[in-house]
């Protein structure tokens, strides 16, 4: 009974120790919330929107509706973006020409704008993104007080010698040549060194340096719509002549030996007897282009400062009349002075030919063909007629309002 009594003893000892080391495994055991805190992993920062991409803006002036002075510009720009396409047209669809800068982002008209003419704008421009803007306005410009009006010789289609300048007459006193001359462009399908010269302020012409390539074929361009001639006077027109230059036709009057030549593209194909003017009134030695023709003239002395009364008046039907001076000298029939041709000088200042001789001279000549003079004591005074080839190569662009180089259009 005591043995097993000692073993209850044991047995209860064990087990108040494991119950004694359960609590003592109690007391040990740290609560979650007393342990050291960890720092919290740090979310990703959101990626940030794209900024947003600025339309394109399109800024035109003038502006819509403006009624603009004579001589204005258009200027077309753009922010935030480029240009790709800018018009500006009249109602008839006639284009201003302009130019873009290097960037794309301006635009500046170079073509001059027509007086008095309503004008619509249109400009497209893309952003960033590639997005399109267009932008239309519409202006009208001023009319000018004065308008320069022109007349040209030759005419057009005409067939010319290969003397005949080109001659611009205008309606009013031109005071910007320079702006004017510059408007006037001359092509040719033989391209020659050419130049023009003013003659006073309303009246310029254009030759080449040499006389005209035979069957050159030339045009003009009047480019005058929008041009400021000064002092009020506008160009509101463009023209465009077209001529051709016939056979070469230089004829050549020697009046010490009463005499003639024609030569046809160099090669001479008549010689005639004539008489030239007498003493008292010699015919004019120079280089003469061919003005006018015509079959059948009256020629009254009174209308070059002889008159009626005057031993030496004349009133006469003259046939076969070629012209070649504005004070009335002619290459024409003179039946009455056949038996002089060939031997003295006795007319009037004209260049007489038997009836045959200026028939066929007169069928031959073309405005513009040269007849040149020598072997008289008076000389052919400027612009008593188409004097143009009387002058040095340097006297004649010594006359132009540009720079006088004389270089071909």
């Amino acid at each position: 009974m005591r043995s097993r009594g000692g073993l209850t003893t044991i047995i209860a000892a064990l087990v108040g120790v494991l119950a004694l080391s359960s609590l003592a495994g109690c007391e040990g055991t740290v609560a979650m919330d007393s342990l050291p805190s960890r720092p919290p992993i740090a979310a990703p920062s959101p990626t940030p929107p794209p900024s947003p991409v600025a339309p394109a803006v399109v800024t035109v002036a003038p502006e819509d509706g403006e009624t603009v002075a004579l001589g204005s510009e258009v200027a077309v720009s753009v922010a935030h973006g480029r240009l790709t396409n800018v018009s500006v047209a009249d109602p008839d669809g006639a284009v201003v020409v302009g130019a873009l800068d290097a960037g794309a982002d301006s635009w500046a008209s170079t073509g001059a704008l027509s007086p008095a003419t309503h004008y619509l704008v249109t400009a497209t421009a893309v952003d960033a993104r590639g997005m399109s803007t267009e932008r239309s306005s519409s202006f009208t410009t001023e009319a000018p007080p004065k308008v320069l009006g022109v007349r040209i010789a030759p005419l057009e289609g005409e067939t010319v010698g290969v003397g005949m300048p080109i001659i611009v007459y205008f309606s009013a006193p031109v005071v910007n040549k320079a702006a004017v001359e510059k408007a006037l462009i001359v092509d040719m399908s033989l391209p020659a060194l050419g130049s023009w010269h003013w003659y006073g302020s309303e009246e310029i012409h254009y030759r080449p340096m040499e006389y005209w390539p035979a069957g050159e074929q030339v045009t003009l361009h009047a480019n005058l719509n929008g041009v400021d001639a000064g002092n009020g006077v506008w160009g509101t027109n463009d023209r465009t002549l077209d001529f051709t230059v016939g056979a070469s036709h230089i004829s050549t009057v020697d009046a010490l030996t009463h005499t003639m030549t024609v030569a046809v593209n160099g090669v001479i194909v008549r010689t005639m007897d004539v008489s030239t003017g007498r003493d008292k009134y010699p015919t004019t030695s120079g280089i003469h282009v061919v003005l006018e023709k015509a079959p059948t003239v009256i020629m009254d002395s009174a209308t070059v400062g002889i008159p009626k009364g005057s031993p030496d008046y004349y009133y006469e039907t003259v046939d076969w009349d070629v012209r070649i001076s504005w004070s009335g000298e002619y290459v024409h029939s003179a039946p009455w002075s056949v038996s002089q041709q060939g031997r003295a000088n006795v007319s009037h200042g004209c260049v007489n030919a038997s009836p045959a001789d200026a028939a066929w001279f007169y069928n031959l000549s073309l405005r513009g063909d040269i007849v040149t003079v020598t072997g008289t004591p008076r000389s052919l005074q400027s612009g008593n007629g188409w004097t143009d080839w009387n002058m040095t190569w340097q006297q004649w662009v010594a006359g132009s309002a540009v720079d006088g180089t004389g270089a071909a259009a």
